[in-house]
């Protein structure tokens, strides 16, 4: 069975690379950043006794409440950033219209996806249609069924 195109680093750009890894690098760093107190905690319950000057020097378990409510109001926070910030954009997207181009031809587009016009004309015709792509996400084979 084929990959899904998700599935294939290759087809990304170097951009979307580097969106991507920076993007799980972040999650995790925040990810880190907020259960590093309920680390430190558990380790000192289990007996790691070098862990008691920390749990000391942040203040014990109510500090740790008062940290879990400031992280949950910073997660809030963020969700509301994104909502409003999506809310934005889908409002931004329906208000600027798209710019109009010509249409594409049929010579186009048999050469953009490197197909015969006949074959290209061929699967017009049929009511179902099932491409068949290499690992490359080239186009090998179409067929009307």
């Amino acid at each position: 069975m084929k990959e899904i195109i998700i599935n294939q680093p290759h087809l990304q750009s170097f951009q979307q690379k580097c969106a991507s890894v920076l993007m799980a690098l972040m999650s995790w760093v925040l990810w880190l950043y907020f259960l590093w107190p309920l680390f430190t905690l558990t380790a000192w319950l289990m007996g790691l006794k070098s862990l008691s000057d920390e749990i000391r020097w942040f203040g014990g378990y109510k500090t740790l409440l008062e940290l879990l409510e400031l992280y949950g109001e910073i997660v809030l926070a963020i969700a509301l950033f994104w909502l409003c910030w999506t809310l934005f954009l889908s409002w931004r997207h329906s208000v600027v219209a798209p710019k109009r181009s010509a249409p594409v031809t049929d010579q186009q587009l048999a050469v953009a996806f490197k197909v015969d016009l006949a074959e290209l004309r061929q699967a017009r015709q049929g009511k179902k249609l099932t491409v068949h792509f290499d690992e490359h996400a080239g186009i090998t084979a179409i067929g009307n069924d």
